[in-house]
C-alpha cells in the first residue's frame, strides 16, 4: 500500500502537514490556558468539554443547594487527615480514592472553586497538584460571581463513572518540616508566613507558642483578593506581582499559614505568577506546637 504522502507532491505534502498542525493547536488552544487562574467566561464556554472536570470544594449542603452545571462535590474537608494531624492532607489511599469517584483522570483540566472565599479551592488545587493531576485551574470569584453573571446553575448531581486514577506524588510542591527548618539557612529558599499581622508578631496564636518561623517575611494571604464587587476576586496579575515583589523569582517560595488552608491560596497564586513554590503542609499548628523548632516575633514584614 502507498503511503499517503507519497502520492502528492513534496510541496503539498508539507502544506498538509502544516495545516494538520495548525488544525491541532487550534483544537486544544482554548482548553490549554497557561493561566492558573479562570474567569467565568473561560469555564462557561468548557462547560460541555469532557476533558475538563469541575470540582466544587464546598460543603454538601451548599453544593446541594446549587452548583455550576456538571460540578462534582469533593469538599475540601474530605482531603484533610483525621485524629491528631488535622491540618495535613490525607494519606495517599484516601486522596486516591476521592479522585477515583470524582471521575479524574489523567487528561482531564480540572477546574476546581468554592463560594468566593477561595480559600477552599485554594487547598483542594494543591492538592491535585501534589497528586499528581497535571492541568489545575482556579475558577476566580467562585460561585458567588457564577451566579452574578447570570450564568446556569445546577442542584442536580451528575452521573459520574469512577475513574481508575493511579495517584503520584510530586514533592516539589510539598514541604514537610525539616525542608522548612532546612530552608532557614538555605540561600536558595525563602519564607513566606500568609498568616495575619497579629499572628506573625505573636500577638495572637493558634499553637501552644506566638511568633513565626525564623526568616519567614508576612505577606498575608487576605492581600490577594480584591473587595467592592459582587464576589470576591483574586487581583490581577499586575498587582499580584506587584504584592510578591520582595519576592526572588530564582528561589523557591516555602508557604504557611495555620492549617494549611490559608497559604494554599497562596500557592496557586504564585503559581500563577510562575513561581517555583511549595507549601508547608503542617503550617504553625505543627510548627508552633513543636518547642524544638525554632521561633522569632521581629520584623520580616514585606512591604
Amino acid at each position: 500500500m502507498l503511503k499517503f504522502h507519497s502520492i502528492l507532491p513534496a510541496r503539498f505534502s508539507h502544506s498538509l502537514t502544516l495545516i494538520v498542525l495548525t488544525g491541532f493547536v487550534l483544537l486544544f488552544s482554548s482548553l490549554c490556558n497557561a493561566d492558573v487562574i479562570v474567569d467565568a467566561d473561560w469555564l462557561q464556554q468548557h462547560l460541555e468539554d469532557n476533558r475538563v472536570r469541575i470540582l466544587d470544594a464546598r460543603e454538601a449542603e451548599q453544593y446541594l443547594a446549587g452548583h455550576i452545571p456538571g460540578a462534582v462535590n469533593l469538599p475540601v474537608e474530605n482531603t484533610f487527615r483525621q485524629g491528631n494531624a488535622k491540618s495535613k492532607v490525607a494519606d495517599i489511599h484516601t486522596i486516591q480514592q476521592l479522585f477515583r469517584e470524582a471521575g479524574i483522570r489523567r487528561d482531564h483540566t480540572v477546574v476546581v472553586y468554592d463560594n468566593d472565599e477561595h480559600i477552599y479551592a485554594g487547598r483542594l488545587f494543591w492538592v491535585l497538584e501534589v497528586f499528581g493531576v497535571a492541568d489545575v485551574k482556579l475558577l476566580n470569584g467562585g460561585y458567588k460571581n457564577w451566579r452574578a453573571r447570570r450564568f446556569p446553575v445546577s442542584t442536580t448531581s451528575p452521573t459520574v463513572s469512577p475513574s481508575d486514577y493511579v495517584v503520584t506524588v510530586n514533592p516539589r510542591y510539598l514541604a514537610t518540616k525539616l525542608d522548612v527548618e532546612l530552608a532557614i539557612n538555605d540561600n536558595s529558599k525563602q519564607l513566606v508566613d500568609a498568616r495575619t499581622q497579629a499572628e506573625y508578631f505573636g500577638e495572637s496564636s493558634r499553637a501552644s507558642r506566638f511568633g513565626h518561623i525564623p526568616g519567614a517575611i508576612n505577606i498575608p494571604v487576605g492581600r490577594v483578593l480584591q473587595s467592592g464587587l459582587e464576589a470576591r476576586q483574586i487581583k490581577p496579575r499586575a498587582e499580584l506581582k506587584s504584592l510578591y515583589q520582595e519576592l526572588d523569582q530564582s528561589k523557591t517560595v516555602y508557604l504557611y499559614c495555620n492549617r494549611g488552608e490559608h497559604a494554599s491560596l497562596s500557592y496557586a497564586v504564585l503559581r500563577h505568577l510562575g513561581y517555583e513554590v511549595a507549601h508547608y503542609d503542617g503550617s504553625w499548628l505543627e510548627w508552633g506546637n513543636d518547642p524544638a523548632m525554632p521561633i522569632e516575633t521581629g520584623n520580616q514584614q514585606a512591604p
